[in-house]
């Protein structure tokens, strides 16, 4: 089953979520107007923790996935300059029934994967976000 796409107007606070063990968003697909002030709110319902970080492109995912592994310090969310080059934006980690933010202005036209960057979790946890 095709999980929903959110469509988006400057301003709006978009929900995402997850829920149980399962690893994945319970939105892959969000669209925005580029230059639009954006939020996501990210709801973890799941049993692990979790985040949403933005990424500039879909060869970004695998560097920034792995360089998180070594990240825990910093909530899974490489610092340094290499790796902070490749993130437009991201929520700071959300345990099991807590929810998290981050507003951000929406990158030029384009496709903006998101995923989860905690312990591994990029490889499955994945979405796009779509500026028009």
């Amino acid at each position: 089953m095709k999980k929903p796409s959110l469509n988006t107007a400057d301003g709006d606070t978009v929900v995402v979520g997850s829920v149980g063990a399962n690893l994945s968003y319970d939105v892959t697909e969000i669209r925005a107007k580029a230059g639009s002030t954006l939020t996501i709110k990210y709801i973890n319902r799941g049993d692990l923790p979790h985040n949403v970080v933005i990424v500039k492109q879909r060869s970004d995912i695998n560097p920034v996935g792995v360089a998180a592994l070594q990240a825990s310090q910093t909530e899974y969310i490489p610092q340094d300059e290499a790796m902070q080059q490749r993130i437009i934006a991201n929520t700071s980690l959300s345990k099991p029934g807590e929810t998290v933010y981050v507003t951000f202005t929406v990158p030029p036209p384009g496709t903006y994967p998101y995923i989860c960057t905690y312990a591994g979790h990029f490889t499955m946890m994945q979405g796009d976000l779509i500026s028009e």
